[in-house]
């Protein structure tokens, strides 16, 4: 009877709260787990801290990563790729599991509608679509993960791996990066400092983790058409040269037919596929994420790079080509990851002002980024515009925004900053004036943002800062805007008028 009133209780819940109650749980088993496997080494509240932290894939720690067990780093491991897999792939799984039969009716559906950007109506989703979403998103992160770990086993200097095995710590390091965690069971990544391939390999996980599934899924798409267009060029060629066969010598080769006949069955399997495969963004929203995240990677490397270059606790006696890769890991990191390979309280003030800025802006939505998103800070861009020009829509690249884009971006924007106001006053009086309130405000931020930077303060918190902390990171992963939906128990966004024929652009 319990279970059955458990069972109706959970189908009631709207899918903000499924993710508010999902991420939450999962949170306290991974305190619980972490606390067990440490043998009261670790107090309860530094485990509650380091399972959020882990979750959320932040990649703050309150104790250095090297001391604890091996038993904690697999359940690490664990915890953030399951927090990594996103809102996508953990809403789905979770409603899955507490709704019996879910599945089969619209119920499942409409999680589905709601944790993804996809441009299909949410009825027009079946079982078999949603079971090919969840599978592609599966198979993206573990095979990029796969060629990470192998590419950093493969290049990284001897040595790196510190007391820990050599295939461990890259698949460790591998999985911490595409999922934008920034862990390091060394502490940091500092080993790799002056091996900029290594450095490229981890920046360029924490790239593609971070720019959200919606755009690797429309990639695999087109990946997949260029593949059946070069297999039909193979197919036209073989038959050219079955014709030139079959005309001089009267027979035809038989391994002249089987570039035909896998053609047709390759192009018939990877057409049903492209065609039933959902959840890819829009051409516009790639668009903004690509052009984005270039131009903040950029702006963040050369802008770091001419900063510290001279700075002789960083850049200074590196080789130019050292310079440049560490200034831009760190551009690529600042975004959401936090992997560092230097002492980040050495950095100059300027540093920290740009590092803090890329910090808020995050990457990709429905990614394993944190911070406000790409799609939001240029939809306030545009807007912005459009207060300049308000006789004109809102347009990006030649084409309207949704206006309920618009005001969910506006939304999460203003819901973020004024929520880290009060959370920084509320901080900076815990605090005591014990630190510098720029400190104090690059932890918060870096905690809201899921990033894991830290200008070596963690270390330093009391219990209740840290489970403030955790609040903070609970609430940047999950979204400020989820969980004021959860709360409220409405959408908390009106439609703007009864026809909007905008794009759709997904923020926060």
């Amino acid at each position: 009877m319990p279970l059955a009133r458990f069972n109706r209780f959970f189908r009631t819940l709207s899918f903000a709260r499924v993710v508010c109650l999902g991420f939450f749980a999962a949170i306290l088993i991974g305190s619980v787990a972490l606390y067990i496997s440490e043998e009261g080494e670790l107090s309860y509240v530094d485990s509650f801290y380091l399972s959020a932290s882990s979750i959320c894939v932040t990649g703050l720690s309150p104790v250095p990563l090297s001391g604890l067990n091996p038993s904690t780093h697999w359940i690490m491991l664990f915890l953030i790729q399951l927090g990594g897999l996103g809102i996508i792939s953990f809403t789905v799984i979770v409603g899955f599991l507490i709704t019996q039969g879910i599945s089969r009716n619209a119920r499942f559906k409409a999680f589905v509608g709601a944790a993804i950007d996809t441009q299909a109506e949410t009825e027009s989703l079946d079982t078999n679509e949603v079971n090919r979403m969840l599978l592609s998103i599966i198979n993206i992160s573990f095979s990029l993960e796969i060629l990470g770990a192998i590419g950093l086993y493969l290049h990284m200097p001897d040595g790196v791996e510190g007391g820990n095995t050599r295939w461990f710590f890259s698949i460790f390091t591998a999985i911490s990066s595409f999922n934008n965690a920034g862990f390091s069971i060394t502490d940091d990544l500092s080993a790799l400092r002056l091996d900029p391939f290594s450095l490229y390999i981890v920046s360029g996980l924490v790239i593609f983790g971070g720019i959200g599934f919606p755009v690797i899924i429309l990639l695999e798409k087109f990946l997949l058409t260029v593949f059946v267009r070069i297999v039909y060029r193979i197919e036209v060629m073989a038959e050219t040269l079955m014709m030139e066969k079959a005309l001089k010598t009267g027979n035809v080769p038989r391994l002249l037919l089987l570039p035909a006949q896998f053609s047709a069955f390759l192009e018939n399997r990877l057409g049903d596929y492209n065609k039933h495969l959902r959840g890819e963004t829009t051409r516009i929203q790639s668009k903004v994420l690509v052009y984005g995240s270039s131009t903040l990677l950029l702006f963040g490397a050369i802008g770091i790079y001419f900063l510290e270059r001279s700075n002789p606790h960083t850049f200074h006696g590196m080789a130019l080509v050292d310079k440049i890769s560490n200034a831009f890991f760190m551009s690529v990191c600042s975004r959401t990851a936090g992997f560092s390979t230097m002492d980040l309280g050495h950095l100059n003030d300027a540093t920290v002002i740009i590092i803090t800025v890329l910090m808020f802006i995050g990457g990709g939505p429905q990614g394993t980024a944190g911070g406000i998103k790409i799609t939001t800070f240029v939809l306030l861009l545009a807007y912005l515009k459009n207060v300049i020009q308000p006789s004109k829509p809102v347009m990006l690249f030649g084409e309207i925004v949704s206006k309920n884009s618009v005001a969910v971006a506006i939304r999460v924007y203003f819901l973020a900053t004024i929520a880290l106001a009060f959370i920084f006053i509320f901080l900076g009086i815990l605090d005591q004036n014990q630190h510098s309130l720029h400190v104090i405000f690059f932890e918060l931020i870096s905690s809201f943002s899921t990033v894991g930077f830290s200008l070596n303060l963690t270390s330093q918190l009391g219990d209740i800062e840290k489970l403030f902390y955790a609040a903070v990171m609970y609430v940047g992963r999950v979204g400020i805007f989820t969980v004021l939906i959860a709360a409220t128990g409405h959408s908390g966004v009106p439609k703007m008028g009864t026809i909007d024929d905008g794009v759709k652009i997904q923020v926060g």
